[in-house]
């Protein structure tokens, strides 16, 4: 059996999927450049406008970044006034994270950005095969994710 490499022109989906994925990161990098944040910190206010109960270590995830990472992300985008954090009023412990207006409309605005990136990359697809290629990678994905385990 040929081993298979990036450059040996066979139908690599690894590769092809890594590609994909950093193609889609920089347009959304550049879709999101006028709303004062990145895609990681795009995740993250979106996943606090969802639940503003989401633990640091579920926004680390959402985010793909380490739990230590979030701490500075999340010290960065207060700084900046996108996001209020205040301690829970019985467990002295549990930090409360909210969107403030500003981290609403940001947040409002990546939603609007990645819709339009995600829009491009699936333009030359059917909606047939829009939805057969999402179900296909969570199944791809589920697949590695029992492996880890």
């Amino acid at each position: 059996m040929r081993k298979m490499t990036p450059s040996s022109g066979e139908a690599w989906i690894g590769y092809t999927l890594k590609i994909t994925q950093h193609r889609l990161r920089q347009r959304l990098e550049a879709e999101l450049a006028g709303t004062g944040v990145s895609a990681a910190q795009n995740a993250v206010l979106l996943a606090i406008g969802d639940n503003p109960q989401i633990s640091n270590a579920a926004l680390a995830r959402a985010a793909f970044v380490t739990a230590q990472s979030m701490q500075g992300m999340l010290v960065t985008l207060e700084r900046e006034g996108f996001i209020l954090r205040t301690p829970h009023p019985e467990h002295g412990r549990i930090i409360m994270t909210e969107l403030t207006e500003k981290g609403k409309a940001a947040a409002e605005a990546g939603a609007m950005a990645a819709e339009t990136v995600e829009r491009q990359m699936l333009a030359k697809l059917t909606d047939k095969e829009a939805r057969l290629l999402g179900e296909l990678l969570q199944r791809c994905a589920h697949s590695l994710e029992a492996t880890e385990k």
